[in-house]
């Protein structure tokens, strides 16, 4: 069962349902110009996959994520003001398994100040309680900055990096288990 509110362990931090009216237009500011452009790359999205945000894209994107069965998605609060999303993938890929968990803080401002960790230990406690065994995530491996949030998470490396046939960048996937 997707619940639609997720408390975490810090108060002022909670993961909530994504509303497109809302977070459309959090969006566009998020993805625009070089800034928006760095943060797509540092996720893994290819550069020549990258296109201008756009209102009409940006709202389909999230409507996708509203009706999507095999994810979870959630948007970021911090003091009531959303400033990222988080998403589990239910499904593996060729290359990774599931649950798998992402994570974006879209506003640059709110970056490092331990928001992410917080949200991703909440939906790793949520995926446990809902009985998953194991959850996993990955990072470019040139991301140091998404592999140390991973690790003081409690994720592990797991395996070698691998470059995806997808989209040729080279990855790092991670795992955390269910304490027994």
């Amino acid at each position: 069962m997707f619940p639609g509110l997720l408390c975490t362990s810090e108060p002022s931090v909670r993961l909530v349902r994504p509303v497109v009216e809302r977070d459309a237009p959090l969006g566009l500011r998020w993805l625009d110009g070089e800034q928006g452009r760095s943060t797509l790359l540092r996720m893994g999205v290819p550069a020549d996959l990258i296109e201008p945000p756009a209102l009409t894209r940006e709202k389909a994107r999230i409507s996708s994520f509203i009706s999507r069965n095999d994810q979870y998605n959630w948007m970021i609060e911090r003091e009531d003001i959303v400033i990222g999303s988080i998403w589990v993938d239910l499904r593996a890929s060729a290359v990774l398994g599931a649950p798998a968990v992402s994570c974006m803080i879209g506003d640059p401002a709110a970056r490092g100040h331990g928001t992410a960790r917080h949200a991703l230990a909440a939906v790793v406690q949520f995926l446990f309680g809902q009985g998953a065994g194991e959850v996993f995530a990955r990072a470019l491996v040139s991301n140091h900055v998404s592999a140390g949030l991973l690790t003081r998470v409690g994720f592990a490396r797991l395996q070698e990096p691998y470059a995806d046939p997808g989209d040729r960048l080279r990855w790092q996937n991670f795992v955390i288990h269910r304490p027994q």
